[in-house]
């Protein structure tokens, strides 16, 4: 295929061209009533094309740029994220249901371990939430193990709700009085880290550039086969060529842009308006002719 013809100048005086090649256009009305159906046609589409091609492109643009962070902070971030989830993880492990692997665990050894597990816990998850999420990659990985690990609290909290002391491990009211409220906390801590990590996620994603409409190239490539068809669908006669010069003398003295001009005299009228239409963003209501 040949190259696309770009039409010089503004809007203004492509359009003017483009009327004046339309009135020589019109000395053979049949080919001309059939040339501009099919460039309405061909414009339309091309319409449509540009307008879905340029949407996404302006909403990105309309939309706050998400800083990027150092990678200095995004590893002291993590780090406190993996400490917190951690020593909440090793808390509420410490006081879950009897089986092998805890049976013979001294209980004061286990309440020693969750309580200070649970002091470390709750202070570094509080400074994590506060902080703001480094990026969406770090938001995704907040995100995932903040759940788990605050689904695995949640989950402790509940049997030891249910069980209370009522097992063989030996643990009083006084300790779960202190276990209790801790491991609430910590789980309410880590759904606050899992649900600021999501809105830093769903953020970012906004933000980012979305594909172009997908358009079919089979399209595409027909939209340039039919500008190239339309471009060369007329051969001016010598009165035609004539008429176009004339009438682009006229312009010029009119004071159209004269790199305007000089494009048009190397195109012959049925070329302008054909790459005219091609052009999608230029509106040709009223300059050529609707079927």
């Amino acid at each position: 295929m040949k190259p696309v013809v770009r039409l010089a100048g503004d809007d203004a005086s492509v359009s003017a061209v483009a009327k004046e090649a339309v009135e020589v256009l019109r000395a053979q009305p049949q080919a001309a009533s059939a040339l501009f159906s099919r460039l309405w046609n061909l414009h339309q589409r091309r319409r449509r094309f540009v307008s879905a091609s340029a949407a996404p492109a302006i909403a990105v643009a309309a939309a706050p740029a998400r800083a990027r962070s150092s990678a200095g902070y995004r590893a002291v971030w993590g780090t406190l994220l993996g400490l917190g989830l951690t020593a909440a993880l090793t808390s509420a492990v410490m006081l879950g249901p009897s089986d092998r692997r805890n049976a013979f665990m001294n209980p004061e050894l286990a309440m020693s371990t969750a309580v200070i597990a649970g002091a470390i816990a709750i202070p570094v998850l509080l400074i994590t939430l506060l902080l703001k999420v480094p990026d969406v990659r770090s938001a995704r990985i907040g995100e995932t193990f903040s759940v788990l690990v605050g689904l695995l609290c949640v989950a402790m909290l509940v049997v030891r709700l249910l069980l209370g002391t009522g097992d063989d491990r030996g643990f009083t009211p006084d300790d779960l009085a202190i276990w209790l409220p801790m491991t609430a906390v910590i789980a309410l801590l880590i759904a606050g880290v899992a649900i600021r990590s999501d809105l830093a996620r769903r953020q970012d994603a906004a933000l980012t550039p979305r594909a172009r409409a997908s358009v079919d190239p089979g399209d595409l490539r027909q939209m340039r086969r039919d500008a190239e068809w339309a471009a060369s669908s007329s051969s001016p006669t010598p009165s035609d060529k004539a008429e176009w010069s004339r009438r682009l003398d006229t312009l010029a003295s009119a004071g159209i842009d004269a790199t305007t001009i000089a494009q048009a005299r190397t195109l012959a009228p049925a070329a302008w308006v054909a790459w005219l239409a091609y052009d999608g963003e230029i509106d040709i209501a009223g300059v050529i002719p609707r079927p």
